[in-house]
């Protein structure tokens, strides 16, 4: 499998039971480096002023860097590490993407494309459209409700985004993120809102109660594996969305993709960092989680 993968690589300050912990974050970061150590080809797009040449230290993927003026940087604090829950501040500088910054013989080939803005100006509809001649979509969609209210991340104008979603293979969010997008309270009918606007899958996560996947018709329950222990929950929901397209080459149930999604989000937020296993340790993990 051949994935690209198109957003910011932030700064991230994660403040997790008072600790500090600074290092690259974004969907980019996050779910490029659980790809690339899960065993996918990984390309990252990833969009970031100038650094020093070992920031990025470790990062597995081929990275092609798209020039900005600054880099973006967020603090992402979590008063209760376990429920998951976050305050959200960020410094931003302009990280659009434009479909002539492309290099387009990088674009052929591929399986997917997976889309990772962190604010909702970062990848417009004129990218997404020509994108779409390419590869099947995956948007992780936190970021296009994402708006900057002073240095406070705040939800604002979900209708903007619905425009995004005839493009998309599949959407990752989680239930509160879909609320917002969808403007519905139920999450069946949140999923489905967004699937009657284009979207033609949608996984929605749950923190400690697990996930929900609707694939076409059908709905799928997964479950929470617990994590031992949990050490910061930031970029989970990146690294479930990795973990779903690489068991696309595993299996052809959803349920079983979303098992192995959900236990490589586990083995990611058991440690500070993104994911650095692999794609047999996740499963061994994921045949004792079922037999406990």
């Amino acid at each position: 499998m051949k994935v690209a993968i198109f957003g910011p690589i932030c700064r991230d300050l994660n403040i997790v039971a008072g600790r500090r912990h600074s290092r690259p974050g974004g969907v980019t970061y996050y779910a490029g480096q659980a790809m690339a150590n899960l065993g996918v080809d990984t390309l990252v797009f990833g969009t970031y002023g100038p650094e020093p040449d070992d920031w990025l230290a470790g990062f597995k993927p081929r990275l092609i860097h798209l020039s900005a003026a600054g880099t973006i940087q967020f603090t992402n604090e979590y008063p209760d590490q376990h429920s998951g829950a976050r305050v959200q501040k960020a410094r931003i500088v302009p990280n659009a993407i434009r479909p002539e910054d492309l290099f387009e013989q990088e674009l052929r080939g591929l399986d997917y494309i997976v889309l990772g803005p962190l604010l909702h100006d970062n990848l417009g509809e004129p990218l997404v459209r020509h994108l779409s001649a390419y590869a099947p979509l995956v948007l992780a969609a936190q970021g296009t409700i994402r708006y900057l209210d002073g240095d406070a991340i705040v939800w604002r104008h979900p209708q903007s985004a619905w425009g995004l979603l005839p493009y998309m293979e599949y959407v990752f969010l989680d239930d509160l993120e879909l609320a917002f997008l969808s403007q519905q309270e139920d999450i069946q009918a949140g999923a489905r809102r967004l699937q009657e606007l284009g979207a033609r899958n949608v996984m929605v996560t749950q923190a400690d109660r697990g996930s929900r996947l609707f694939v076409a018709d059908a709905e799928y329950p997964i479950r929470y594996f617990v994590p031992q222990p949990l050490a910061d929950p930031t970029g989970a929901g990146d690294t479930y969305l990795a973990g779903y397209l690489r068991a696309i080459e595993l299996t052809d149930d959803p349920a079983e993709r979303g098992e192995f999604a959900a236990m490589t989000a586990t083995l990611a937020i058991e440690r500070h960092g993104p994911f650095e296993a692999d794609t047999r340790t996740v499963s061994e993990r994921l045949l004792a989680g079922r037999q406990g």
